[in-house]
């Protein structure tokens, strides 16, 4: 039973409510019995190309949320693609995971021919093309690099240093792969398993009594987001229906909820910090809402407060959880009394996991002593795909007297337990920041920036750091400092947005004579935070008259 796909369960729904509705997509819903019978026949066509790796292509379609079903009773390791992500990014995590096939939906049709020009390796190219009666069928192309026939050889033979995972464990108990910010340069590809979502899916449901077939549930996230899986395989766990909350409604998705009277909502905290600052976040706005999940950044209690205020008849909960403990695994119920702290809580770990705030030298620290929090149980990752050493470095084996857990992912989070076993957020022990929800590795945006603008006979110095007003809270962007004045920072900017999704992107790059350097001769990263916090009260657009160019991203 360790691991039991997760995707029984929304077959279990399919049996128990074959006519309600299991997803809204694009203005047409579909029973679950329609969705089951369209997954089948994706994984029919799947099971019949060898190869352990199947990547997607598309958001927002029937056939993007049918894809990770489709996998799983395929027997296929799922890995999203986002079609708003650079080509080369794309292309990048491609080459990394092999995958035999690309599942690919209407919108990201047209990206296919430039992505899969230029691989090393060949794979089947499965389109969805809509018949009559709205249901998709599937033809299949090999890319240009062989047939399908090639293709199965080529996948069954394998090459000497492109064969496995990586990983101590069989592909087949991988459930997918999600690629985040890497601090070396490149993204790392996150294997969780399958027995890890069913345990997150079963703490969830177990969690929340609310959540029943009758539940119209928010869909807000992107496919290579985990939060989305959420979405996903706990909506359908409990037979009910997904409404995919459109891109022009992604923003300010207040009418779209009150429309269709979601009574579910799940999202990061920066998408109720929108709704505030558009002052849409309106006392009793939204009192269809039942049970409001957060997850993905710290969220500030002011902004709680007034999210109660506008959901006046929900439950409202803060989520805690690295992709590398599969979506969250710390749960707070939010209070009244909350609206005073500067951040909530991330609460108490859920059954099946472990928490522990570490010292340095591996010792457990003391009740609210600050130390890096570490997560062990059920719900860990496997590692990080073809990177032993990093899964060394971020999972650990050591046994705690009282706890069960033996195997620890260090989260690099810095944290606190009160007396009472609430864990607290403190910040972060290295240099990783989230920005919408999202993880980034600054390291990561500045081996990209630093090879943009150096030559073969110079090299650039360049540093990065995150916008925020304050010291701690949540960063609104990221400013890069560039040591070159000939820089042309619209060059750069094009540039840095062909490599990285958007999110990602610096939003101001400043040209620098020297960077400055602190006591021991390092960068002086904070004196560079200080230069880019915007004073209390001023608009941001009319701070930093000395920035060469800036742009503002949205998720």
């Amino acid at each position: 039973m360790e691991d039991t796909n997760a995707v029984e369960y929304f077959l279990e729904s399919a049996r128990r409510f074959p006519d309600r509705p299991a997803l809204w997509v694009d203005g047409r819903t579909y029973s679950y019995r329609a969705l089951e019978s369209h997954a089948r026949r994706l994984a029919d066509r799947l099971a019949a190309v060898d190869g352990a790796v199947c990547a997607t292509l598309g958001e927002r379609s029937l056939t993007a949320y049918c894809a990770p079903l489709a996998c799983m009773l395929a027997g296929k390791i799922h890995v999203p693609l986002g079609t708003s992500f650079p080509e080369a990014r794309m292309a990048g995590i491609l080459e990394r995971t092999r995958p035999s096939v690309l599942i690919c939906d209407e919108n990201g049709l047209s990206l296919v021919p430039g992505l899969i020009a230029g691989l090393g390796f060949p794979l089947v190219v499965l389109t969805a093309g809509a018949s009559a009666d709205h249901a998709e069928d599937f033809d299949a192309a090999a890319s240009p690099k062989a047939d399908a026939a090639e293709a199965r050889q080529r996948m069954a033979v394998g090459d000497a240093d492109d064969a496995g995972s990586g990983l101590a464990v069989d592909d087949a108990r991988i459930a997918y792969l999600l690629f985040t910010s890497g601090s070396t340069g490149a993204p790392k590809g996150v294997a969780v398993g399958h027995a890890a979502l069913r345990a997150y899916v079963d703490a969830v449901v177990a969690r929340y009594p609310e959540l029943d077939e009758h539940q119209r549930c928010s869909q807000f996230f992107e496919p290579t987001f985990d939060l989305s899986m959420h979405d996903m395989f706990v909506t359908w766990a409990v037979g009910a229906c997904l409404y995919s909350v459109p891109r022009s409604a992604l923003l300010l998705p207040t009418d779209f909820v009150n429309e269709h009277r979601l009574t579910v909502w799940f999202s990061v905290p920066s998408m109720a910090a929108t709704l505030q600052r558009y002052r849409l976040l309106n006392p009793g706005v939204l009192t269809a809402v039942k049970l409001a999940l957060f997850c993905g950044e710290a969220l500030p209690g002011p902004l709680a407060a007034a999210w109660m205020a506008a959901a006046p008849n929900a439950r409202s909960e803060n989520l805690y959880g690295p992709t590398e403990a599969t979506i969250a695994c710390t749960a707070y119920r939010i209070q009244e009394e909350d609206r005073e702290r500067a951040v909530i809580p991330i609460g108490e770990a859920f059954p099946a996991m472990d928490i522990a705030v570490v010292r340095e030298d591996g010792t457990r620290c003391a009740a609210d002593e600050v130390g890096e929090l570490w997560l062990g149980g059920a719900q860990l990752a496997f590692g990080y795909w073809r990177d032993p050493i990093q899964t060394a470095a971020r999972f650990v084996d050591v046994r705690f007297d009282d706890l069960v857990s033996a195997r620890w992912y260090r989260t690099g989070d810095l944290a606190t337990i009160d007396s009472a076993g609430v864990a607290h957020f403190r910040g972060r022990a290295d240099r990783q920041v989230k920005l919408r929800g999202y993880r980034i590795e600054l390291q990561e945006v500045e081996a990209h920036l630093r090879e943009i603008c150096s030559s073969a006979d110079r090299a650039v110095e360049v540093a990065v750091v995150a916008i925020s007003a304050r010291s701690g809270e949540a960063a609104s962007g990221i400013a890069a400092f560039v040591v070159d004045p000939d820089l042309d920072t619209r060059v750069a900017l094009a540039a840095m947005k062909l490599r990285l999704p958007a999110y990602m992107v610096p939003s101001e790059i400043h040209r620098v004579d020297a960077l400055p350097l602190n006591n021991n001769g390092k960068i002086d990263y904070p004196a560079l935070a200080d230069r880019v916090r915007p004073p209390e009260r001023v608009p941001r657009a009319k701070r930093n008259a000395t920035i060469e160019d800036g742009m503002e991203y949205a998720r």
